[in-house]
């Protein structure tokens, strides 16, 4: 046999086996494949993230929220006038502050018997938290759902160090006329998922609790607040977010941060040197001495708990 007979026998054989060896590796990929799971966001989400077995459903759709400042006239004023063991004073027909006569117990864990007691239209607000740093309660008010972190619908009581409620700041919203169509809601775990993905949660992190609420979109020209339907996410019992049910962005918000804000532009501003408010006393017989040492007072007293520069 010639040595080109050879060498083409050669090369057939090697071809022969090269086709046997693709045809085996073929066989043995198409036999691992199928037991390979398909891994879904949200079967990711679940594996990494905790407490996610619980988190509301539900609501699927809900109304944009178009709310107003609440004013208080004089009808009100005499409901405030009659609150027990206080003096309140009315900003602007809209800023409800008071220091107490004498310390109140305070729970917000049972009974909300005290609060009502002590605090007009008090069955409006719901308890969302304690600021340790300034030993401040926060309440928010609810209009078929909270409004969450909102300086015009917000009552904030201060404790002193045995937890007696001694003062507070009250602000109120109404639902104005206006009333928009229902939309679709993303749902709780997407929202979840919207804050795992965009590195806001870590692996072992622990959702603590979901709930759906309000919050501020932006003002209309008329006063009108544009509040959107928002999940509000508690991670690890200490960190909270807020992710659009709609249009599904996020923010975060802090307890302190809040009470600081909303002190300094509600009360120390607005109540400074050189205010235009008007401040009017449900107490008939105090002179304006009289209403220009408590404003002070109350302004000390608020400017040294929490720490306002």
């Amino acid at each position: 046999m010639q040595w080109g007979q050879i060498k083409t026998l050669f090369i057939f054989c090697f071809l022969i086996l090269d086709i046997f060896l693709l045809h085996q590796f073929i066989n043995n990929q198409e036999s691992e494949l199928p037991f390979l799971p398909e891994y879904s966001r949200e079967d990711n989400l679940r594996t990494n993230i905790n407490g996610l077995e619980e988190i509301p459903e539900e609501p699927t759709s809900a109304e944009m929220l178009y709310a107003q400042r609440k004013e208080i006239f004089e009808e009100t004023m005499g409901e405030i006038g009659e609150l027990p063991n206080q003096n309140p004073i009315v900003v602007d027909d809209h800023l409800i502050i008071s220091t107490l006569d004498e310390p109140v117990e305070m729970e917000v864990e049972g009974s909300m018997e005290t609060l009502e007691d002590h605090i007009w239209n008090g069955q409006a607000y719901t308890y969302y938290g304690k600021d340790e740093k300034s030993n401040t309660l926060i309440f928010f008010q609810e209009l078929e759902h909270p409004i969450f972190f909102n300086q015009s619908g917000v009552l904030l009581v201060q404790l002193n160090e045995d937890g007696d409620m001694i003062r507070y700041v009250q602000t109120a919203l109404e639902e104005a006329e206006e009333k928009p169509e229902e939309e679709d809601l993303i749902r709780s775990i997407d929202a979840v998922s919207t804050l795992y993905y965009n590195g806001k949660l870590l692996s072992g992190d622990e959702v603590t609790d979901v709930a759906i609420g309000y919050h501020n979109l932006l003002p209309l020209p008329n006063g009108v607040q544009v509040l959107t339907p928002t999940w509000e996410i508690e991670v690890n019992e200490d960190k909270y977010f807020f992710v659009n049910a709609i249009e599904g962005h996020f923010a975060s918000r802090d307890k302190n941060d809040f009470v600081i804000e909303m002190v300094e532009d509600q009360v120390v501003d607005y109540l400074g040197d050189h205010t235009e408010a008007e401040i009017e006393s449900v107490n008939e017989d105090w002179e304006q001495e009289d209403l220009e040492e408590y404003v002070e007072q109350i302004i000390e007293n608020l400017e040294l708990s929490i720490g306002v520069e």
